[in-house]
């Protein structure tokens, strides 16, 4: 039976009022009637600017209601919280040190509370980055979260918290925004021991939907006074699944907690700039049976010889790895660990390797000047791999060749980083720019490339907009290569030949997140920069005319 004909129960007579209206020949539109309906008006003020929220909030009360969840849903600051209370007075009177507590009880007595937690139960989202603006003091935010009546949490619906503190002054700041609902949060503190003590300790109990972490801190010693307090409070997040944190974190106490998490997945590390400033502060990581008993990708600092014995030792197969590598090694050493990668998790997914060292123990070996793809060979057996990233002091320079066996061995690679920024790049050769069309026919899912580009070979510009085989990139890391052959315009007019339609891929310049030493000690040449700024100008420029062309040709 036709569910649109009258003598069907269709699906519009089970919509009651201005929908059957409409739908039944009334004079009500059914545009007007979607526009009613929350769900779809989530949907669209959700991709509006912030102006363009604020201006629809005074439309009428059905739209009001949903914008204003748009609106508070994420706040970049804790500014327009603190100003429902207090209207922007200060907690203090800056003249004296010491807080006037009654004044501060009548500024509290004096707010609008019952408006102040409709505004506050549609937050879900909160980013605090110290800065220069007019904030209440460290305490007078504790005196807030102390006295106001909403129990010990000011946001109780926030599901993600990301709170930046470098002075060290607002770290326990943060407690009256911590939610029993909180999902993800991710602290960047300066390690002041009482105050990180105060908050781990606080943190306690706190947090028992917490399902993400992540922990940055300035490089330093830990704490002993820390270290019991950051344990305890982990031991309550029963149901972590994803952690980061500083290598120097790796104590045997805080390892510990960890392998009782039951739900633990993901246990990584932040990249360090200078691996080797590690070196002899790491513990050696251990999974023996019955710990970390859900874990699947890991991620720590050592030296490779230990990282091959954590492996053969690991009595579960790993997906993804993460390894900050310090301490000199020979390229046999690097061989053993690859191989024993591939024997010991041949379901990798995800590889990440720094080894800043390399180049040192490259040099007291011969006058090795390059990486050899030789050494990667036993990764081949991982099928499976979609991520690849190795940051080296020495370029790895690929053959045509290599890329072939690259992509029959990983069809489904999305990302490969390949020692985009060497140290003093001007001594070494790297791979030319004219292989990209190889990487192209071999990798059709790669939507993130980084190589060292060798800037005495230009590419070969064939005329062709529309070649058979384009590249479907996102991000295009050429590290520190200088523009092959230094003219911006043929190497970008053959850039944007190989990209598709519809992409627009940005060109990173100048050394990673990952590596801070040696040459990139010193930030990159501004002209090179600006060459590669040209570059990306043409590509968008040409990748326009693409899609206009396409469009009407095709």
């Amino acid at each position: 039976m036709n569910p649109f004909t009258r003598t069907a129960k269709g699906w519009w007579q089970i919509f009651p009022g201005r929908m059957h209206k409409a739908l039944c020949g009334g004079s009500i539109l059914l545009s007007e009637t979607a526009l009613s309906i929350p769900e779809i008006l989530s949907l669209i003020f959700a991709k509006a600017p912030r102006q363009t929220q604020a201006a629809c909030a005074l439309v009428c009360k059905n739209w009001s209601e949903v914008t204003l969840d748009e609106l508070w849903r994420h706040l970049e600051h804790i500014q327009p919280i603190l100003n429902l209370i207090t209207g922007g007075r200060p907690f203090y009177d800056h003249d004296v040190e010491m807080p006037i507590h009654y004044e501060n009880l009548d500024l509290i007595g004096d707010a609008d509370w019952p408006r102040f937690r409709q505004y506050a139960i549609r937050v879900k989202s909160i980013t605090f980055e110290e800065v220069s603006v007019d904030l209440p003091w460290e305490e007078g935010v504790a005196f807030l979260g102390q006295h106001h009546p909403f129990g010990n949490c000011l946001t109780p619906k926030v599901r993600r918290l990301h709170w930046t503190t470098l002075s060290g002054e607002y770290t326990t700041s943060i407690m009256p925004f911590v939610s029993h609902h909180l999902k993800e949060l991710r602290l960047e503190i300066h390690l002041w021991q009482f105050k990180a003590r105060d908050l781990f300790s606080a943190l306690i109990g706190r947090t028992p939907s917490l399902k993400k972490l992540s922990v940055k801190s300035e490089l330093g010693v830990w704490p002993p006074c820390v270290v019991p307090s950051f344990a305890d409070w982990i031991e309550t997040c029963l149901r972590l699944e994803e952690v980061h944190i500083p290598q120097r974190w790796h104590t045997r106490i805080v390892l510990a907690a960890f392998e009782s998490l039951p739900k633990l997945f993901e246990f990584g590390i932040e990249w360090s700039r200078v691996p080797q400033d590690h070196m002899g502060v790491v513990v050696n990581m251990e999974i023996a049976e019955g710990q970390f008993r859900s874990l699947r990708r890991l991620g720590w600092t050592s030296g490779i010889k230990q990282a091959t014995n954590l492996l053969q030792q690991t009595p579960r197969q790993l997906q993804g790895l993460t390894l900050d590598c310090w301490g000199k090694f020979s390229q046999a050493e690097l061989v053993a660990f690859f191989t024993a990668v591939a024997q010991c998790c041949p379901d990798l997914d995800s590889l990440c390797l720094n080894m800043a060292d390399f180049l040192e123990c490259s040099k007291q070996g011969g006058s090795q000047e390059r990486l050899s793809w030789e050494i990667f060979r036993p990764l081949l057996a991982c099928k499976t791999l979609l991520e690849l990233s190795v940051y080296c002091s020495l370029p790895c320079v690929l053959s045509t060749w290599d890329i072939e066996e690259m992509g029959a061995a990983w069809p489904k690679l999305e990302k490969l980083i390949l020692c985009p920024d060497p140290d003093y790049p001007w001594e070494k050769g790297g791979t030319p720019i004219s292989s990209l069309p190889c990487f192209a026919a071999t990798l059709p899912r790669l939507r993130s490339l980084g190589l060292f580009f060798d800037r005495l070979e230009p590419p070969s510009l064939a005329g062709d907009l529309f070649p058979e085989r384009q590249l479907s990139l996102k991000e295009f890391q050429v590290g520190c290569s200088e523009v092959p052959g230094g003219d911006p315009l043929p190497v970008g007019l053959y850039l944007a030949s190989l990209f598709a339609v519809g992409t627009r891929p940005s060109i990173k310049v100048g050394g990673t997140d990952v590596r801070d030493d040696g040459y990139w000690s010193g930030g990159v040449d501004s002209c090179v920069v600006d060459s590669w700024k040209t570059v990306e100008s043409l590509v968008h420029l040409t990748l326009g005319i693409k899609e206009a062309v396409a469009t009407r040709f095709f």
